[in-house]
């Protein structure tokens, strides 16, 4: 009778096998993220200082990988690319987030790579504040809803293109919210984009100005709005 289409790439599909478009209602799919959004907004310098002691972070340069560890995340290829990127920016320091399958790849990598800081996985306000030290996010492998907490904490993602990622992959428009390369980019030609984010802060503040518009519109609760319309 009536379909709650994810986002509109779902609604693509399904108008694409002939449903029709009045019987369809694109609720463009989130998490709440306000708590996130108020975590960021009540972090002090001082908070962020005491966590880069804690981590022992010392760089400028600190990207910040967030979600589970599985196959799809490509977490060897992740790896490489941050040994290719600290070679080339001395002060490049990987945090990363989350559990999983595949996680001992990380935890293996920690053992001579003592800018690379496995924190495991956290939540509310001290996942909010690790994000407040990165300048870029990096997902080479499959790419979910991390994408609309990058928008909200204001941390560019950048990833790859790759068919198996999740549906809200095509909120991420690339080069204005984050970046999307090609499917044949390699570990050096990721590396070098994700080094010129971190040195480049004109790009850098272009995306951050896209992350911010991005999350005034994926929210829970116009998905909620979006929802109840349809349901009515």
């Amino acid at each position: 009778h009536w379909w709650f289409a994810y986002n509109d790439k779902s609604a693509r599909v399904v108008r694409s096998l002939g449903y029709p478009s009045d019987r369809l209602t694109v609720v463009q799919n989130a998490v709440d993220t306000a708590e996130l959004r108020e975590a960021r907004g009540r972090t002090t310098t001082a908070s962020l200082d005491s966590l880069r002691a804690e981590f022992g972070i010392n760089g400028q340069n600190v990207a910040i990988v967030v979600g589970g560890m599985y196959a799809e995340k490509r977490l060897a290829f992740l790896i490489a690319a941050a040994r290719a990127i600290r070679a080339s920016v001395p002060d490049f320091e990987l945090l990363v987030i989350g559990a999983g399958p595949d996680q001992g790849i990380v935890e293996a990598a920690t053992r001579d790579m003592s800018w690379l800081h496995y924190v495991g996985p956290r939540f509310g306000d001290i996942k909010a504040q690790l994000y407040m030290l990165a300048k870029v996010a990096l997902l080479p492998g499959l790419v979910g809803l991390a994408v609309v907490d990058s928008f909200a904490l204001e941390v560019p993602l950048v990833t790859i293109d790759l068919p198996f990622h999740s549906p809200e992959i095509d909120y991420l428009q690339n080069g204005i919210n984050g970046l999307i390369l090609p499917k044949d980019t390699d570990i050096t030609a990721y590396a070098e984009v994700v080094g010129r984010v971190l040195q480049d802060e004109s790009l850098r503040q272009r995306l951050i100005v896209g992350c911010r518009e991005a999350a005034r519109c994926y929210t829970i609760e116009n998905m909620v709005k979006r929802f109840g319309e349809g349901v009515l």
